[in-house]
């Protein structure tokens, strides 16, 4: 096939470029910043530029692409409407350049209809204007990524003070999974059309509480690690360090939802961070790396 990745710069769209070219498709990179992506893969993956408000570039990006893999920026700190809209371009264009099937990671669990969570609602109507445009159209809702133990938020405390510090419940069930695994499992629905119209929520091989999570770290970086929850409140405030790049209103908002959403993610009775990988994986036979050994292939000190 002709893939063409959207994002693939992205923390989610660099192993999907990679899985592509490693089974054998081309692969074509769309990005916003082709300098950035020629740097990372090289001559052997061409880049596109894209700009979801422009539907030539849309379009001229997909023109001979087979599959379209369809990654978009965090619908948790970025405009709502923006987002929806560019869902629209991007199925729109693919409709127009003939592409034959979409697959949509929606970067967070999904329900089957609006919760009220903006960072599920704007991906739940971002689901419904790719479906509207009629490429044939396959969505997979990745519930939270093992990368973001190497985020911000969390390694300074695991590298520093041998803690495990995250806004889990001591008893929150999380079935995590690596980035790389999600492109194996996007790269096999791209390869299954068959699969269109399915909504498939995707997580690890395991589903691990706190501690558990901290053990594995502790094997895997030779010291003790201990689990802390921390509280949502706590986790929000030390993300407002993330956002500096918006206005104080927007910020205090955006920060609002994601306390909005992380209370339900921790209390709801339908456990959205816990998948049952059995049924999925029948349909995307790959295999999942458990998070023991996606562990031990990390560097768990300061400048490792």
């Amino acid at each position: 096939m002709k893939v063409l990745v959207l994002g693939a710069t992205g923390d989610q769209g660099r192993p999907q470029v990679h899985a592509a070219l490693q089974a054998g498709h081309a692969v074509v990179a769309g990005v916003r910043d082709p300098a950035k992506a020629s740097l990372l893969f090289g001559p052997r993956v061409p880049c596109a530029a894209i700009d979801f408000g422009n539907s030539a570039m849309l379009r001229t990006a997909m023109q001979g692409a087979d599959a379209v893999l369809a990654n978009f920026p965090s619908s948790s700190f970025n405009d709502g409407e923006w987002l929806i809209g560019a869902a629209s371009a991007v199925g729109e264009a693919a409709r127009d350049s003939g592409v034959r099937h979409i697959v949509f990671n929606t970067s967070l669990p999904q329900r089957d209809h609006l919760l009220g969570y903006r960072a599920h609602d704007v991906r739940f109507l971002m689901r419904e204007r790719l479906a509207v445009a009629g490429v044939p159209l396959t969505v997979l809702c990745p519930v939270v990524f093992m990368g973001n133990l190497l985020r911000g938020w969390a390694f300074p405390h695991i590298a520093d003070e041998g803690r495990f510090v995250y806004p889990h419940g001591p008893a929150l069930e999380v079935s995590w999974i690596c980035q790389e695994d999600l492109a194996s499992l996007m790269l096999a629905a791209a390869e299954r059309p068959a699969l269109a119209g399915r909504v498939l929520m995707v997580g690890g091989p395991q589903a691990l509480r706190g501690a558990e999570v901290a053990a594995i770290l502790s094997e895997a970086s030779g010291r003790t690690i201990t689990f802390v929850s921390q509280s949502v409140a706590d986790f929000c405030g030390a993300m407002r360090a993330q956002l500096k790049s918006t206005t104080e209103a927007e910020r205090e908002r955006m920060l609002s939802e994601l306390e909005r959403i992380y209370r339900w993610y921790n209390e709801s009775s339908e456990k959205p961070f816990k998948v049952d990988m059995q049924p999925v994986l029948q349909l995307l036979p790959v295999r999942l790396t458990p998070l023991r050994e996606w562990a031990r292939s990390q560097h768990w000190t300061r400048g490792a």
